[in-house]
């Protein structure tokens, strides 16, 4: 018996060496070994994810055995056709190598977690997130963080310019100043595959800056530098663009000539004037009461005075403007203007500044030149694709277009670029109410309140989308809640006052009502609630003294779910014709 198991098994070497079956094996196991290298090499640093690198290996072992099928059957012409009983030998050596390349591929597979869930495959090295700088200078006043700050906010938005890049905002990253947590986590919560970190330092007229470039997922240094120059405005400015064109060599990230252009540019060779702006900027980003915003306009004033063409400064100075007339701080005749002097200067000293077209859009939309807001919202986001601020902006421009599916596509985008800004998520929320989708609106509300359980905007959107889903119960629930937060606002009143009247409490609704200041964007809420009451005359009077003191403050009236008690009145195609006039 063993001696005919020895007998065929030297027939079926005969029959393979004859057919050069060898010779095919070899020459196949050489290329794809030769393929595998290469793909690695290349997985790695475009940082593919591990699963394209599997099926290839699982796809060139199945193409080794149907070679060496092909091989056997067109080998050497005149060779007598294998006996049964070597094929048999043939096909028994052919599953126990297939038995072992699905072994390996099943150990190469990725390891579940405690959970049983899988890992998150590999996350594109060139999506970023750049912690906040730590502060190293010996002094710890207010000075020495804005100065660190300010750096770490401009190296970010020299970042931000590159497009092949997607950077985190600021926002979401500044909630992990002083962290302790590893890498890998604040990635995986970032959406990001590479993190930047470093620190600052500035002692007398010496600046020091540090930074690293860490792959999160392999926890290892892409590229670190340390910079120590003298203090003065173009080495800071000089120390920011070389960080940048150092991270896109190490991720490949491509860079185009007019944005390395824009990357090299210095904005002001004055440090008095960098340093007012970037405590004005610390000031501003806040976005908390109306004390920081005017000292941030007056830091902004003060920057200008110091250098006229720093065309930053005056981009800050237009955004506090905005910011107060949107917190009711200052009336539109009197902040448009001003915001509209100042962008334009900014964009005539510097006319590829993506924030100055940002804020020129925000204008232009408030002044209903929609045509003009979009293309300064689109330039905005040429020059810097990474702006979760423009995504948003734009988004709130298509909807009040009724170009709804493309205005929920960029809130999701500004959302996913600042993952862990409120307003981002609030936006897309109220975004996902205007398309009348209450559940996607009400899941984006409650996303905030896990985040901060006790913001008055994310109780007042959750129960506006739950009053839609009839549950007025709750809905008037979180509106109270809303306006027991945030007291001193008209419109939680408001609010609360429709959801009251959807509920059919019409003195609720009218006591809400009765201290709201009949003015500004609150006159279309009254006409609202008047509305749901089904008092139609009195709504429209509202929307009339609305429309004469401003046009603006109808914007997104025609798509409003709010409005739809108006709808089939002849007096609301009327206004919404004039609207589309101006």
């Amino acid at each position: 018996m063993l001696t005919g198991w020895l007998d065929a098994m030297a027939s079926v070497f005969q029959s393979l060496t004859q057919r050069k079956i060898v010779q095919w094996a070899i020459a196949y196991v050489a290329g794809a070994w030769l393929l595998l290298e290469m793909l690695g090499f290349v997985a790695e640093n475009f940082g593919w994810p591990a699963g394209i690198v599997r099926g290839v290996t699982v796809f060139l072992g199945i193409g080794f055995f149907v070679t060496l099928v092909i091989a056997w059957y067109h080998g050497e012409k005149g060779q007598q056709r294998a006996t049964r009983f070597e094929l048999l030998i043939i096909a028994g050596l052919l599953l126990v190598a297939g038995a072992a390349v699905a072994y390996v591929s099943r150990g190469s597979a990725p390891e579940e977690s405690e959970t049983g869930a899988p890992p998150t495959l590999a996350i594109d090295l060139r999506s970023i997130a750049v912690l906040p700088f730590s502060n190293r200078a010996a002094d710890e006043g207010e000075s020495a963080i804005f100065f660190a700050e300010g750096v770490h906010d401009d190296i970010l938005a020299q970042l931000s310019r590159i497009d092949s890049l997607t950077v985190i905002s600021r926002t979401s990253v500044m909630r992990y100043a002083g962290t302790t947590k590893p890498m890998r986590e604040i990635a995986e919560e970032l959406g990001v595959g590479t993190v930047l970190e470093g620190g600052v330092q500035r002692a007398g007229d010496r600046v020091r800056v540090n930074v690293q470039l860490i792959d999160a997922s392999r926890d290892r240094h892409l590229w670190a530098q340390t910079y120590d120059e003298e203090l003065t405005a173009a080495n800071i400015f000089a120390i920011q663009s070389d960080i940048a064109r150092k991270i896109a060599a190490a991720l490949q990230a491509t860079l185009a000539p007019d944005v390395e252009e824009r990357i090299e540019a210095r904005p002001t060779e004055s440090l008095e004037a960098y340093d007012l702006y970037t405590r004005g900027r610390y000031l501003s980003n806040r976005q908390s009461t109306r004390e920081d915003q005017e000292s941030a306009a007056d830091l902004y004033r003060q920057a200008i005075a110091a250098d006229p063409a720093y065309a930053p400064a005056h981009v800050g100075l237009a955004g506090t403007y905005m910011i107060l007339w949107s917190q009711g701080s200052l009336a539109a005749e009197e902040a448009l203007p001003q915001a509209r002097a100042a962008v334009e200067r900014a964009l005539e000293l510097d006319p590829d500044l993506a924030e100055a077209h940002a804020v020129l859009g925000m204008v232009l939309m408030q002044e209903l030149r929609f045509e003009e807001a979009e293309r300064a919202l689109l330039r905005a986001l040429e020059l810097n694709p990474s702006s979760a601020g423009a995504h948003s902006i734009y988004s709130g421009l298509l909807f009040l277009l009724e170009r709804i599916s493309e205005s929920v596509r960029m809130a999701r985008r500004a959302v996913e670029l600042d993952p862990f800004s409120i307003d981002k998520r609030l936006d897309l929320s109220s975004s996902l109410f205007f398309t009348r989708d209450y559940d996607g609106a009400s899941e984006e509300a409650a996303r905030v309140l896990e985040l901060e359980p006790e913001h008055a905007d994310a109780h007042y959107y959750l129960g506006a989308a739950l009053s839609m889903r009839g549950q007025l119960e709750e809905a008037i629930a979180e509106l109270q809640r809303s306006s027991e937060l945030d007291p001193g606002s008209p419109g939680r009143r408001t609010g609360l006052a429709w959801v009251y009247a959807r509920d059919g409490q019409r003195e609720e609704a009218l006591t809400q009502l009765a201290d709201v200041p009949e003015m500004g964007a609150n006159l279309k809420e009254i006409a609202l609630v008047y509305g749901e009451l089904g008092e139609l005359d009195r709504a429209f009077d509202y929307l009339y003294r609305a429309y004469a003191e401003h046009p603006a403050n109808l914007l997104a009236l025609s798509v409003d779910p709010a409005a739809d008690p108006l709808r089939e009145d002849p007096r609301f195609d009327e206004l919404m014709k004039k609207l589309g006039s101006q």
